[in-house]
């Protein structure tokens, strides 16, 4: 085996073995274990005119937002304006959780109800599949309100 060959191994054993130390043991509630949260992600979601990159294939929406998740059941949310180059105003939009299970309305997502996502969280990392639309999201979690 090369040197070089025998430190790409120790790394990635070295980052297997810290994943397994680092993931969560309880199940996730997410009506519980997000609200007073903030969530910032990107989700990807189908455009209703697909437009195609140069090698013709169909390309994503992606969309990037935040969301403080109050425990009343009210979020706040943003979401980044690529035209403006900034985010939009802020907007409260009802959120739920249950189980694996978040629901939560973004108007940039441009869909006719929530979004619900099968959420999966390890640490301050979230990822999900749309539930009840075609799309995904992937981001962080932070405690308390990070849109200022």
């Amino acid at each position: 085996m090369t040197p070089r060959r025998a430190a790409i191994s120790a790394v990635i054993l070295l980052a297997l073995a810290g994943g397994a130390q680092a993931g969560n043991t309880d199940a996730l509630d997410a009506g519980k274990d997000l609200a007073g949260k903030t969530l910032s992600g990107v989700a990807f979601l189908p455009q209703a005119a697909p437009v195609l990159d140069t090698a013709g294939v169909p390309s994503l929406r992606t969309v990037m937002f935040q969301a403080y998740l109050q425990p009343d059941g009210s979020a706040q949310v943003r979401a980044w304006d690529p035209v403006a180059n900034r985010y939009s105003a802020i907007e409260t939009r009802p959120w739920h959780g249950a189980g694996d299970e978040l629901c939560l309305s973004v108007p940039a997502f441009g869909l006719p109800d929530a979004l619900c996502v099968a959420l999966h969280v390890w640490g301050p990392e979230f990822a999900g599949t749309a539930i009840n639309h075609t799309g995904m999201v992937k981001g962080d979690v932070q405690p308390g309100s990070a849109l200022r």
